[in-house]
């Protein structure tokens, strides 16, 4: 019932924005009234409107999109609608310009005036086509969503690391959202960078699939990969599991070669200061009280003299990293911020460490921006593949 009632007030909203749109449009420029202008441009409106609908539906019921050809009909329906509001918010902008226009051309002296209706036509057309502008933002950033993700590489240098982990490589994927947005075959492109990147441990931080039915082929993507990475596969939940079926998803993932950490820990190099691998569940309960209660569980029977690596799916995990100094904490969920301008988000997320690297107490942070979405736009912030060598400082 969230979903849709989110569902039902993201239209909503499209409809409006666009009809508050074309309301001003039509009053500020005349060839916005022509028939089939003002038709076509809520038609639009309105068949975009349906077809995120019907996408919105699909990724309640955990369904592919039944044509490639839908799917790209989507990706034009998202630039359309993005574009609407993104043009709601520059109509008071539009405005201003439109006024100051008008106030040129009443005060223009007359023995221009030629030359100053020849510049003012030339001015109200270029105001006129900043839809299509928009439209551009739009589209580009449903664009950035669908393109291959980056490969951002980090190295650390701890003064505490054991010396057999120097040049110890770590991959980190999260948030792929396998599904109705991000396809098998974009998947298949990830596991094979990943792989070109030689990494000797891969950790998944969290909401794999959104379409059930392509958790099979998806894990099996992941068990091709298991024998190229020499520490194995391990796997953190992320909400999105509990919201399809966490059940399901526990018994294809314990079939598989991957590992999975649920307030637990794994050996990953034994020794005189062995390299241990701890893993958090989501915390539903987002408490520091919460957290510390995950982690404690993770750290069982860990030696003191362990050099440990936390993955979580949640960014709070990160004040936890730091508090206890934990050496390199790994997260996501947050997906860069998704809409990112001059360095930060315009989205109301509810979260201290958004995006990218942290550093506090010595040790450090990351939450990844993610690999896939389950709203295929992207602006500021492109899918990423995180790569981090690890090394002792004096190795």
């Amino acid at each position: 019932m969230r979903s849709l009632n989110l569902a039902l007030f993201v239209l909503t909203i499209t409809l409006l924005s666009s009809w508050l749109n074309y309301r001003y449009l039509a009053k500020w420029f005349p060839a916005y009234r022509r028939g089939f202008i003002r038709y076509g441009y809520m038609l639009t409106t309105i068949v975009a409107a349906l077809i995120i609908g019907y996408g919105w539906s699909l990724r309640i019921a955990a369904m592919p999109w039944p044509h490639d050809g839908l799917l790209f009909l989507a990706y034009g329906a998202f630039a359309w609608i993005i574009g609407q509001v993104t043009l709601l918010l520059f109509l008071p902008v539009l405005f201003v310009l439109q006024r100051l226009l008008q106030s040129s051309g009443a005060t223009a002296p007359a023995p221009d005036s030629s030359l100053v209706l020849s510049r003012r036509r030339f001015l109200q057309g270029a105001l006129a086509v900043t839809p299509l502008a928009v439209l551009g933002v739009g589209g580009a950033g449903v664009y950035a969503a669908t393109a291959a993700p980056v490969v951002r590489r980090y190295r650390f240098d701890f003064p505490n690391a054991p010396s057999d982990l120097t040049g110890f490589k770590l991959a980190q994927i999260s948030d792929t959202h396998v599904g109705a947005y991000f396809s098998l075959e974009q998947f298949s492109r990830v596991v094979s960078t990943v792989k070109a990147e030689q990494p000797d441990l891969v950790v998944i931080s969290g909401d794999f699939v959104d379409d059930l039915n392509l958790l099979t082929p998806a894990l099996g993507m992941l068990a091709e990969l298991q024998p190229h990475i020499p520490h194995g596969i391990f796997f953190c939940w992320g909400n999105h599991e509990y919201f399809r079926d966490i059940s399901r998803i526990r018994r294809e993932l314990l079939a598989s070669p991957l590992t999975l950490l649920e307030n637990s820990n794994a050996l990953i190099i034994p020794g005189k200061q062995p390299f241990y691998l701890l893993g958090v569940d989501y915390p539903w309960t987002n408490t520091a009280q919460a957290r510390r209660q995950m982690l404690t569980l993770a750290r069982k029977n860990l030696p003191p003299e362990a050099f440990t690596v936390l993955v979580s799916h949640h960014p709070d995990f990160l004040f936890d990293g730091f508090a206890d100094r934990i050496p390199l904490t790994l997260s996501g969920h947050t997906h860069g911020g998704q809409i990112v301008i001059g360095g930060k988000t315009i989205l109301p997320f509810p979260y201290h460490y958004m995006r990218s690297l942290y550093q506090e107490n010595q040790v450090y942070g990351y939450v990844s921006s993610g690999v896939g979405h389950w709203f295929p736009y992207r602006l500021g912030c492109p899918p990423e593949i995180s790569v981090f060598t690890l090394s002792n400082a004096a190795g």
